[in-house]
């Protein structure tokens, strides 16, 4: 018996990264995937499991969100901007 009332069913980072690269529709989109999902994975040990689906479903409403279109310059800044920051110890 299924239990629909019970949790959302568990799913590992991997599959919810092919998941939501199924949602991304360009290629510049697909590389926001990785640098986001990693980031949120990342996080998720700060935040509430409440707050941690809350980030999941921002990065798959953008990803849907069709006058949403990064360029690729702006894949390349994020890049540079995440290189330079200080790496937590």
């Amino acid at each position: 018996m299924t239990n629909t009332e019970g949790q959302v069913p568990s799913i590992s980072w991997a599959e919810l990264q092919t998941v939501l690269l199924s949602l991304a529709d360009t290629p510049v989109k697909q590389m926001m995937v990785n640098h986001l999902v990693g980031g949120t994975r990342k996080q998720s040990a700060f935040l509430s499991p409440e707050s941690t689906f809350r980030e999941i479903l921002h990065i798959g409403a953008a990803l849907l969100d069709s006058g949403f279109q990064p360029s690729e310059s702006d894949m390349r800044s994020s890049d540079a901007s995440c290189s330079s920051s200080p790496l937590p110890q």
